[in-house]
């Protein structure tokens, strides 16, 4: 995400309605940053941290439903 209207877009797109933070010193992306996430580094990539708070989803392209279902799933209690 490049900035606050992508992060906007992005909350919109998906029908969320809680908060989603920007992180604008990367601060938080180097505290999960691996070596190499992806074999091709591309960016962006989304990553979902699950209630349990470890790593549930990582993607460098933009899947909303996938998003969507893991997001209604713990939403639901799932």
């Amino acid at each position: 995400m490049d900035g606050e209207d992508e992060l906007t877009r992005f909350r919109d797109d998906l029908g969320i309605n809680f908060p989603l933070l920007l992180d604008t010193t990367g601060e938080v992306h180097s505290g999960w940053w691996q070596d190499v996430a992806f074999p091709s580094a591309a960016y962006p990539q989304d990553w979902l941290i699950g209630p349990d708070g470890r790593v549930a989803y990582a993607n460098n392209t933009y899947e909303p439903d996938e998003i969507r279902g893991l997001l209604d799933g713990w939403l639901d209690g799932d």
